[in-house]
């Protein structure tokens, strides 16, 4: 008996680690990426380009990495996860190392191409991943934890870039070299994670199989996804949610420097510190929106609820952000941290909620793969904005604004409708077997 628990214990450790060094791998991808756009800044005072030319070059990034997210749709059922991403990352760190020595925006373009394609299974594959090998009882810990993800590798971009200043080469060859360790750590825990699965698939003791929890899953299941054009539909409204909602949160967050800059007068180097208050402060976000699906099991109608407080929020950034700078980074940073949050209900919550009716690995394919496309043209659209020698700088940015409170509403409006449909499908569904 004793044997046994010490045995369990160890196996849950296993899975703890894994899904640490999961989580450590994505934020320094993640972060490594994004360290980009917290130095454009610098670039653009050195001259590389404008902040539309910078931006194009995580728009490219996104092309190619949706790109890819769409044939992992299809392929992500039948490649081996752990090989995969395990030579794609090294590459893709490697590459990111040689950014330190580019000369031209060109070279920036083509690495980031690249990386784009060597970095689009990370968000899939890992939670294929969760979904195949974690027990039930984990899973919550995995999704918070991940959902914390983007925020944290906000923390590693900008403050790498403001630990550096404006030596900016030297960023892109650290977080290069750390990521390099980060899949040696991941290859490690997968591959012992992946040994105590086959050993519970073996001896048919896995947690997951146990009726109490399987029902239990089951039940908290509020979408009936029974029939194929259900399922078809599904894939496309949350696709098409996936690119509103990462465009709502990618319109502002990327250029909330630009906005330190312009509107509040400081200098780069200020502008990357003060920009690290984001990341650090919008991780809460995240952790509210998981607490508040595992309390309510219409994530639907939690999705409303804050992105109905993200456009309040969004109305008085156009009304009051020129009324003063504090004012401003409070109202900025209240938004992001609820825009955040939500945006995770498509980015994760979705997936591993529904991981018993729909293939974990191909809806994070196909939701991550809207959410890239977005993450590539939104920036860019209000870069352009910012960019337009024919308006003022208080213009350009009471248009950026004016455009995300419409789309704040675009996405409610959406959302509600969204709660409709699956209302009627309720309401048929139990007119049906009364």
């Amino acid at each position: 008996m004793k044997t046994k628990e010490l045995t369990g214990r160890k196996k849950d450790v296993s899975y703890i680690l894994f899904i640490i060094a999961s989580f450590f791998l994505y934020i320094i991808l993640t972060g490594s990426k994004n360290l980009y756009v917290a130095e454009k800044t610098t670039l653009n005072t050195l001259g590389f380009g404008s902040l539309t030319e910078l931006a194009m070059t995580m728009e490219y990034y996104f092309y190619a990495y949706a790109l890819t997210q769409v044939v992992l749709i299809f392929l992500i059922k039948k490649i081996n996860v752990k090989w995969f991403l395990t030579i794609t990352v090294a590459t893709s760190a490697l590459l990111t190392g040689y950014v330190a020595f580019s000369k031209t925006l060109i070279e920036h373009y083509v690495i980031y191409i690249a990386n784009g394609f060597l970095q689009a299974g990370i968000w899939s594959c890992l939670f294929k991943l969760f979904g195949e090998y974690l027990p039930m009882r984990f899973l919550p810990f995995a999704n918070k934890l991940m959902a914390s993800g983007p925020a944290v590798a906000g923390i590693v971009s900008y403050g790498f870039a403001a630990a550096f200043g404006d030596e900016w080469r030297a960023p892109f060859a650290v977080l290069g070299v750390i990521l390099l360790l980060a899949v040696v750590l991941y290859y490690i825990m997968e591959s012992r994670v992946c040994r105590i699965h086959r050993e519970e698939s073996a001896n048919s003791v896995s947690t997951d199989e146990k009726p109490e929890l399987r029902s239990s899953e089951e039940d908290n299941d509020f979408i009936h996804l029974d029939s194929k054009v259900r399922v078809f539909v599904f894939y496309i409204v949350a696709a098409i949610m996936s690119f509103l909602v990462t465009s709502l949160f990618f319109m502002l967050n990327n250029n909330v420097d630009v906005f330190f800059k312009e509107i509040g007068g400081f200098s780069n180097d200020v502008s990357k510190l003060l920009t690290i208050l984001v990341p650090i402060t919008i991780v809460i976000g995240p952790m509210l929106t998981v607490s508040s699906c595992e309390k309510h099991k219409n994530f639907i109608l939690v999705g409303a609820v804050y992105f109905g407080i993200s456009a309040v929020l969004s109305l008085l950034i156009v009304l009051f952000y020129e009324a003063s700078i504090v004012l401003s980074l409070l109202l900025l940073l209240l938004f992001l941290v609820v825009c955040n949050g939500a945006r995770m209900i498509t980015m994760s919550i979705i997936a591993l909620r529904l991981r018993k009716k729909i293939n974990t690995g191909v809806l994070s394919a196909a939701l991550n793969a809207a959410a890239s496309l977005a993450s590539g043209i939104a920036p860019r659209v209000v870069a352009s904005i910012l960019d337009n020698e024919s308006l003022s700088v208080s213009d350009s940015w009471q248009t950026a604004f004016l455009l995300i409170f419409i789309l704040n509403l675009v996405i409610v409006a959406a959302i509600l409708l969204i709660e409709l449909w699956v209302y009627l499908i309720n309401r048929k569904k139990s007119l049906k077997t009364a």
